[in-house]
């Protein structure tokens, strides 16, 4: 920045603007904007194409919290010195607190442009990216910024703390202990990398390890807020509620506002049954815009906006008569293909298996109490005749083994058969070996809430439920009775031939979630212990239950194709990769159904696919720990 000059004019009060610089500095770094501000702005008078004076002036306004004044003497300094970055870095900071944000993302450009190689001031800028919650635009010039410094810690840990929250949490891992190996003899600095780490670690299923940098934080008393959230993360993900919200609380109480502490103190309270505590943080975080938490306020005062409506849920089992014959129904409205079934003002979900994410979604928020918020702006259909609910979904394990045993409780009913749209050819072809003609179903347009003037839905079986009353999806129904009846009966008329790889590795190559990033290696260790990879997507469904009868061990990630396993025989082993600390029960229980030996083989998470859910994240597996697991197994 250019200096006073040599030949300085004075204020009324005989000062140079040496002088009022000086006095201005000494008022702003004792913290008194005010007197600063008096000082500089007479400087500003007698000298207006002082660079230094207007940087100065605009720190002050900062100070002052008066943005939009800031920003033009930001500006000022950038007239003056069009080259000066932390005057444009400032400048981008006060047009965004002034709402200008699309102002600020000019010079921000402007500055990454023309200082590239500049790695503090790129850092400092996608720190303010990060703080804004611009993650990718955080991530560019991050990116930029390493390949001028790469063993900058304060880069490496910005670097970090943007691929976690882009759910790149394998390379966020290793930035970040890149970044602490960097800052040793820096406490305050670890620290934040470590709360960082400990965050990403949670999220990777490294509980352990995550619960420990954690512990040593709050011995420190440092980034207590981070630390005690990381233990309420770790204790909701091992299914610990009452631990996850005495963790979260200690959060709370020291940041009351932070709304990644709330939402996660929030949905504990929610899974522990404290369903009028959680209320209350749902309604602060709908006090500050939180798009989820708007509606759960909506429900919790029962105040519904247009196209919602409000349900209490009831179980439909209640209604199935003491012979255990089917239930019957008059004027009773389905979500179709998602099948909720509204009564007046309740809604049972015995129906339901797999619920769409998002606003598709027939419910909108549930409060804990068994109270429900739902769609109402659904288009209103109505069939008149007698119908007969089959049900079912796109899901395979769930059409196989929830909707299929459902057709030995339909033997003897007359009438359509009610099923999910956009049948695929499993779909029809089990309804033809198990002897339903496809002009004897009643496949309805979705979505729509339709109305059905009599509806009977036989083979009702309970199901597991949560605490609020909702179904629990990620917890199997079926007994091995039903699963040896649809078996059975599909078998007869399927032709096992002969010639099949005995040693299956199903593959999930190109697959965009629930990925194992490494398959390429995995599948050359299987392929050592005799495995031969297979796609199950290229093959009809005879061919699939056909290959699996003649299995002796299948492995692979964790999916749908599983539900072959009704297939293969008693003895036969299934070996399931997943993202560790995350893998639903559905084919643990089959193989138990049925006699069969099941292992599962963790790896850690590499990508967080939000909002799915974290079985359905992308991990890498360990091959040696894989190949000694194969060894101890002999397969």
């Amino acid at each position: 920045m250019n200096g006073t000059p040599a030949h300085e004019p004075q204020d009324p009060d005989g000062r140079e603007p040496s002088t009022l610089f000086a006095q201005a500095r000494e008022h702003l770094l004792a913290g008194n904007a005010a007197a600063a501000d008096a000082i500089l702005r007479r400087g500003r008078t007698l000298v207006p194409d002082d660079a230094a004076m207007a940087y100065l002036h605009g720190l002050c306004l900062v100070q002052a919290g008066d943005p939009p004044s800031a920003a033009e003497a930001f500006a000022t300094v950038l007239r003056l010195e069009p080259g000066n970055g932390r005057a444009a870095l400032m400048l981008g900071r006060a047009l965004c607190r002034s709402g200008d944000r699309a102002e600020a993302a000019r010079w921000r450009t402007e500055l990454a442009r023309r200082h590239p190689g500049d790695p503090a001031l790129l850092n400092e800028l996608a720190a303010d990216l990060l703080e804004e919650g611009d993650e990718p635009g955080a991530a560019r010039l991050l990116d930029q910024a390493i390949q001028a410094a790469p063993n900058d810690p304060d880069v490496l840990h910005n670097l970090g703390v943007g691929c976690a929250r882009l759910g790149s949490l394998e390379r966020a891992e290793t930035l970040l202990r890149q970044s602490l190996e960097r800052r040793k003899g820096m406490p305050a600095r670890r620290d934040s990398s470590e709360a960082a780490l400990a965050g990403v670690l949670a999220t990777r299923g490294s509980f352990d390890e995550a619960q420990a940098i954690a512990g040593g934080l709050l011995d420190r008393g440092a980034e207590q807020v981070h630390a005690w959230t990381v233990l309420g993360t770790v204790a909701a993900r091992r299914r610990r509620p009452a631990a996850a919200v005495g963790a979260l609380l200690k959060a709370e109480a020291l940041a009351p506002a932070d709304p990644g502490v709330l939402s996660n103190l929030a949905a504990a309270l929610d899974e522990d049954g404290r369903a009028a505590e959680a209320d209350a943080r749902w309604r602060r975080l709908a006090a500050s815009g939180h798009a989820g938490a708007e509606a759960r306020a909506r429900l919790a005062s029962r105040t519904p906006a247009a196209g919602e409506a409000i349900r209490r849920l009831f179980p439909l089992t209640d209604l199935r008569p003491g012979d255990g014959g089917p239930v019957e129904l008059a004027q009773a409205d389905l979500c179709i293909d998602q099948w909720h079934l509204v009564q007046g003002d309740r809604l049972a979900l015995d129906l339901v298996f797999t619920p769409p994410l998002g606003r598709a979604n027939f419910i909108v928020s549930a409060d804990g109490t068994g109270t429900v918020l739902v769609r109402d702006d659904l288009e209103r259909r109505r069939i008149e005749e007698p119908v007969v609910f089959l049900g079912g979904t796109a899901n395979y394990y769930h059409w196989m083994l929830d909707t299929l045993p459902r057709l030995a409780a339909i033997e003897g009913l007359d009438g359509p058969l009610l099923v999910n749209s956009a049948q695929k050819g499993f779909h029809l072809r089990t309804l033809e070996l198990l002897g339903v003609p496809p002009s004897r179903l009643m496949v309805p347009d979705a979505p729509a809430l339709t109305r059905f003037a009599r509806l009977t839905v036989p083979g009702l079986v309970s199901r597991p439920r949560r605490a609020d009353g909702q179904m629990d999806w990620m917890m199997p129904s079926v007994d091995r009775a039903a699963a040896l009846r649809v078996r059975d009966r599909l078998m007869e008329g399927i032709a096992v031939l002969p010639g099949k790889p005995r040693r299956i590795l199903v593959s999930r190559e190109g697959s965009l979630f629930r990925r194992c990033d490494n398959e390429e290696v995995i599948a050359q260790v299987a392929a050592r212990r005799g495995f031969v990879a297979v796609r199950l997507e290229e093959l009809s469904f005879d061919e699939q239950a056909s290959l699996f009868a003649g299995a002796e061990a299948v492995m692979g990630v964790h999916g749908a194709g599983f539900t072959n396993m009704l297939f293969a025989p008693p003895g036969a082993l299934l070996i399931e990769l997943h993202p560790a600390g995350h893998l639903p029960e559905f084919y643990r229980h089959l193989t138990q159904l049925l006699g069969q030996g099941h292992r599962a083989v963790g790896g850690a998470i590499t990508q967080a696919l939000r909002p799915a859910r974290e079985y359905n994240w992308n991990f890498r597996i360990d091959p040696a720990e894989l190949d000694l697991c194969l060894a101890e197994l002999g397969a």
